[in-house]
């Protein structure tokens, strides 16, 4: 019907740019990333009758993104290579806006991103997957249901991240980082 699909409409656009920047912050590569965003989607909506949409439709949209982010991994080692395609460096994602700040900022903001891209590409998938689902808000549950895990499972995870991540950045703060 046409108010289901005024529905279903206003469910992708809600979730589709979030669920896009996960996964291109899982896979560094914002095409692919919206290919396999569509594709989950595209998967989603086929079998829309055997799910509530409202219910679970977020919970199995992320399962199925990070499923495609994994697969595209595993069949495409050089995604995670820090040479992209045609040979070039490709460079860590800004966290920190450079224009605002003085030319040492800058210099400091770009290591503190390169230190932030090393740590998150030493994780592995499964770890960095659950990494960026908490930092999108995900509690250890929905994180658990996401990644098909026990809680205490990603739990411990996330410990393990977060103190990777620290052990990477302590050398970019004068106060040590506690995980």
């Amino acid at each position: 019907t046409e108010r289901e699909g005024v529905r279903v409409d206003g469910w992708i656009e809600k979730e589709l740019p979030a669920a896009v920047r996960y996964a291109a912050s899982l896979i560094g590569d914002r095409t692919a990333a919206e290919d396999i965003v569509q594709e989950a989607i595209y998967r989603l909506l086929r079998r829309a009758g055997s799910y509530d949409l409202d219910r679970d439709g977020r919970k199995l949209l992320y399962r199925a993104v990070t499923n495609g982010c994994i697969n595209l991994t595993v069949r495409r080692r050089e995604v995670l290579s820090l040479n992209n395609s045609s040979g070039q460096q490709e460079t860590a994602p800004q966290v920190v806006d450079p224009r605002a700040a003085s030319p040492a900022d800058v210099v400091m903001a770009t290591e503190l991103n390169d230190a932030i891209h090393r740590g998150l590409q030493s994780l592995s998938m499964r770890d960095r997957c659950v990494l960026e689902l908490a930092s999108l808000g995900h509690e250890p549950r929905g994180i658990a249901d996401i990644i098909g895990m026990k809680p205490a499972g990603i739990r411990v995870i996330l410990h393990r991240a977060r103190k990777t991540m620290a052990a990477f950045l302590n050398a970019h703060f004068s106060e040590r980082i506690v995980p």
